[in-house]
Formats: C-alpha cells, structure tokens, sequence
C-alpha cells in the first residue's frame, strides 16, 4: 500500500506507534523533533516520544484513570475526540494543564467498539499544537465488535492509519493556519506499509485541521467500510 500516487516514491517504512491499555494510563505531553526528510529537523510535539502519542486501547465496561503530565513550554488540554464523558473530564478548552503540572481525570468507557483519538484542545491553540504532532488514536473494544471474525493483531494486521497535511517553512518548520502541500502519515513522509496477504483493516483518522479526503486503491480494488466513529455499521 503507498500513500502517494506512484509507489516509487514511498520510500520509508510507516511508523505504528506503541500502545498503551489498562485501569491506568500515564501520557506525558514534551517538545521534541524529528527528520521528516534527511537533514533537515522539525519542531514536534508528542506525548511519550517526539511526535504523535501512543495508541490507547480502552474496553467498553472498564474504568480507566489517566495521569497526563504536560511537559510543554505551554499551556495544553487532551482531549479525548468521540468520547462519552463528563465535562470534568473531557479535556476542552475550560480543563486546562499548565506547564509542569499533571491533569488526572477518570471515568467509565460508556463508548461501543469504534475508532476515536484525542489531541490538545487549548483556547486559540489547538490547531498549533496539534499541527505539531500531538495526537493519538484510541481503539475501544466490545463484546459484541470480540464476536465479529475482524482482523484485531494492531500492527500487523489491524494498522492506525493518521492522515494529516502539513506545509513547511524555509527553515522547515510547520506553517499554521494554512492547507499543507505534503502529506503525513502517522507522522510518516513518503510511507509504505507491508501488510500480510490476508484481509486488513485499516483505522483512518483525518487529522488534519481542515481538508477532506476521498480515498481508494491505485488498483481499484474493492474494500469494505465496517465503521466509523460511532461504531460499527450494520
């Protein structure tokens, strides 16, 4: 699979992120950098690493509780993108974590099996950040998605799969407030994906602050929509 027009121009191998599940989730949000092409270095955020954060698997029924330690020169929120909370919790632009502080909230996964994220969500920031990098994805799991025969081995065949366009200055740093001219996947410039020869599912997240996209297969080959982030369809 390549995420450009002519596979010859794929050229580096899509970054998976780790993951992270259980009653307690520890996030801490920091600068970083990183080489989206060779020899030149970018500005990023991310929580645990330089860019993007770990995807969380959440099972719908469990409590979790999340310690979320903003290690930014700034002033952030997480957001958690789809899900049922209360607004304590929710992480909008009211639940703000300053600079060397922790932001502890919790609650119940009330959500069916779907495909979520979550990202900052600061007053006049948000864009800025999550334009940097800060954002994840968030797979909640359910009895009824466990009973379905769907592909669920992440990373090798069930991928995230975060769509973003950036642009880049002349000292290829991130442009803000603009639709960008290159495409990001999980962080990844010019990625390919090996996948097994099976069936795969792919988690599409349009991260990006405004485009839309249409996609498909430069084969035009068939593929199923099972969900969305309601959950799965009929």
């Amino acid at each position: 699979i390549s995420f450009l027009p002519l596979i010859g121009l794929s050229q580096n191998p899509l970054f998976i992120p780790d993951t992270l599940s259980g009653a307690n989730i520890n996030l801490e949000l920091q600068e970083g950098t990183h080489q989206f092409y060779v020899g030149q270095t970018t500005n990023t955020m991310g929580a645990n690493g330089n860019i993007l954060g770990p995807t969380i698997f959440l099972k719908q029924g469990n409590n979790v509780q999340f310690s979320v330690n903003n290690q930014l020169m700034d002033t952030t929120t997480i957001h958690w993108h789809g899900l049922h909370v209360a607004s304590e919790n929710d992480g909008g632009p009211h639940t703000i974590i300053l600079p060397n502080t922790t932001w502890s909230p919790s609650f119940a996964v009330l959500d069916k099996a779907a495909t979520y994220w979550y990202h900052p969500h600061v007053h006049m920031n948000t864009e800025a950040q999550v334009r940097k990098g800060m954002a994840g994805i968030i797979i909640v799991r359910d009895s009824a998605e466990a009973s379905l025969q769907l592909p669920r081995s992440y990373g090798f065949d069930d991928f995230p799969i975060v769509l973003q366009d950036r642009s880049f200055d002349a000292n290829n740093q991130f442009l803000i407030n603009t639709l960008g001219d290159s495409m990001l996947v999980n962080g990844t410039a010019r990625p390919y994906l090996n996948v097994p020869a099976q069936m795969v599912r792919l988690r599409i997240l349009n991260g990006s602050a405004a485009r839309v996209y249409n996609l498909g297969f430069n084969d035009n080959r068939n593929f199923h929509v099972i969900g969305s982030d309601g959950g799965l369809l009929p």
